[in-house]
């Protein structure tokens, strides 16, 4: 199951994901592992007026299987968004099973969390670096000297 959300800024769907996981996989019985969400940088206008958290669109694709299960998952988003957005606009998209496909890959862990994921060496703490309060062109003076203040434009010939 694919869920895409169009007018709610990346933390928020982020947040939405982590707290429907487990109701839309409890209620549709879909393997956990097949529930994703998406988002996107995008804006939704009206009339050339951004809608963008005053309307959202939640676009669901999922198994014709799960057809029934329709009002269940509206009520869960609407539910959940309540305080994100005014208005939800729901499209669900139907498939078939065997037009749905995944390509996993063995020998890399299915799921990016907090045990796999990359690590920066070196953390930096904004709050405890110094400020370079010397002279950036040290050292550099004779090239400075060098530079013409007004370029010229070249002539095309």
């Amino acid at each position: 199951m694919h869920i895409e959300i169009f007018g709610l800024d990346k933390y928020v769907v982020a947040t939405l994901s982590e707290q429907l996981h487990e109701a839309i996989v409890k209620l549709t019985k879909v393997n956990e592992n097949d529930l994703f969400f998406s988002v996107f940088e995008s804006m939704i206008f009206h009339r050339g007026v951004d809608q963008n958290a005053w309307h959202t669109i939640v676009r669901i694709y999922l198994l014709e299987s799960d057809i029934k299960h329709l009002e269940a998952i509206k009520g869960l988003f609407v539910e959940a968004l309540k305080d994100q957005t005014i208005h939800l606009h729901f499209e669900f998209y139907p498939q078939l099973k065997h037009q749905v496909h995944h390509v996993i890959r063995e020998d890399y862990p299915l799921f990016v969390s907090e045990t796999n994921e990359v690590k920066i060496a070196e953390e930096i703490d904004p709050l405890n670096q110094e400020i370079f309060h010397g002279n950036v062109f040290e050292g550099k003076e004779k090239d400075l000297e060098n530079l013409d203040p007004k370029p010229t434009k070249k002539k095309r010939s």
